[in-house]
């Protein structure tokens, strides 16, 4: 690729003029986004981006600047415009930064897929996007507003460091999102459901926008039935999605390392007990088609499997390379922007609990009296790991049976405080909750995790 040329020559100069290090992000992506909603379709477009981002390490300081020309002149002027940051950065800064020593790799790493994303014509994938809208909005009359959003992204990107990396790689990811409020007697009633994989079209045959519109529709109707629970601590029943949620925003964030060292729940916690002995949680950037797959992160680290929870203990937390180093860990390829615009941070991949040894029927089974909860809406986490979620359903548990449906409900509570309180953890592990995280870039992630019991405070009336 000529552009790789273009980058080595920019790192080699980058050198010649005083940078300690020095690592070049090149990007392209193809995006396609269709939305729909109430039968119309209210955009439609396809588009191209593609540029530079230049990081340097110059005395004591970070120096960072992009460009979307790629011309000799734009490179030299972008990577004088990081040096010069670099060198201002430095005079104020006390503390030196340093970055952990990694394997430096050389690779080129493409998906394979069946149907390049790319290559489908707008049309179908517009037809797609409406053909769901109307699978949700035709279930009921009581259907009263639906949003259908079909996103995909092809993405290209290059990275070469002056220590000799060179990384190519080559993904696509694909996502349909669903969402529809019923409206009955001044109720309203939400629901969601989406698919967000690393694939081609192929992730959308076989009929699964119907399954998801039909599901969506099916609940939000549903549930205009359903009465408010009265709030409580209770024992609640968490599936696979909600649970991925508490994992990601309540407890996994609190891992990243940048955020430790501001100060988290976690901060100066390794090997102390955060949970019961029956929870292990892990960030992984391995499996195939979840949506935080990354082979490599933008500091050209191998992404590998971090144990963040193992067996109810603190192991790890999530490391770029500068607080890898400032820690006494190993990097652990945890380093992602959002695009060549932005420096990495360090941000999570596909963050889960492990599965244990119960059935999901089982845990509901064997609990008395409580509640499960079914699905996550929206929410809030801070470093504390205090949390608030609303959940898209709720059943009431008397003696293993489930009594009643319940809407408008909320769960709440302290991270450490609900893993500790863990007594089942099923045997049906999924990864299911894929998104776009915002920690002030926007990344795609994954999570899940298998059914679970614990207690938690749940909010109603």
């Amino acid at each position: 690729m000529e552009v790789v040329d273009k980058i080595h020559k920019i790192v080699d100069k980058g050198i010649r003029l005083g940078a300690r290090y020095i690592d070049v992000r090149f990007e392209e992506r193809y995006i396609t986004t269709v939305s729909v909603r109430r039968g119309y379709v209210e955009e439609a477009y396809y588009a191209i981006s593609r540029g530079v981002g230049i990081r340097v390490l110059v005395d004591k300081s970070w120096g960072f600047s992009s460009t979307n020309e790629l011309t000799k002149n734009s490179l030299e002027m972008c990577l004088k415009k990081a040096i010069k940051l670099a060198k201002s950065s430095s005079k104020v800064n006390p503390n030196k930064i340093d970055l952990a020593e990694i394997k430096v790799y050389k690779d080129n790493v493409r998906v394979k897929v069946k149907i390049p994303p790319n290559e489908v014509p707008i049309e179908e994938k517009v037809k797609l996007t409406l053909e769901t809208d109307k699978a949700v909005t035709s279930f009921s009359d009581r259907i009263k507003d639906d949003s259908i959003v079909y996103n995909d992204v092809l993405l290209r990107k290059v990275f070469i460091s002056s220590e000799g990396g060179e990384i190519l790689i080559e993904v696509p990811r694909a996502s349909l999102r669903v969402y529809a409020n019923a409206e009955e007697s001044g109720i309203l009633s939400p629901s969601y459901e989406n698919i967000a994989k690393v694939g081609g079209f192929e992730v959308f045959k076989n009929g699964i926008n119907l399954e998801l519109a039909k599901e969506v529709a099916e609940r939000a109707v549903r549930l205009l039935k359903a009465k408010v629970p009265k709030g409580g601590l209770f024992t609640v029943v968490l599936d696979n999605k909600l649970l991925g949620l508490i994992v990601h925003e309540a407890f996994g964030h609190c891992a990243e390392a940048d955020l430790v060292i501001s100060g988290t729940i976690l901060t100066g916690k390794i090997g102390e007990k955060v949970a019961s002995e029956l929870v292990t949680i892990v960030d992984d950037p391995n499996p195939p088609d979840a949506y935080g797959w990354i082979p490599y992160d933008d500091e050209g680290v191998k992404a590998e499997k971090v144990v963040i929870v193992e067996k109810g203990y603190l192991k790890n937390y999530m490391h770029c390379r500068e607080t890898a180093k400032l820690l006494n860990a190993k990097p652990t390829g945890n380093a992602r922007a959002q695009s060549y615009k932005y420096p990495p941070l360090v941000r999570m991949r596909n963050t889960y609990m492990l599965p244990g040894d119960w059935k999901p029927e089982e845990i509901i089974e064997e609990t008395k009296s409580g509640y499960y909860l079914k699905g996550a809406l929206d929410g809030e986490a801070d470093a504390n790991g205090e949390f608030m979620f609303s959940v898209q359903e709720a059943w009431k548990v008397e003696n293993g049976e489930l009594i009643e449906v319940y809407r408008g409900v909320t769960v709440s509570g302290n991270a450490i405080d609900v893993l500790k309180s863990v007594d089942a953890v099923g045997n049906d592990l999924k990864i299911c909750s894929p998104g776009v995280c915002v920690k002030g870039q926007s990344v795609p992630v994954d999570g899940g995790g298998p059914h679970i019991r614990c207690k938690m405070l749940v909010g109603g009336r």
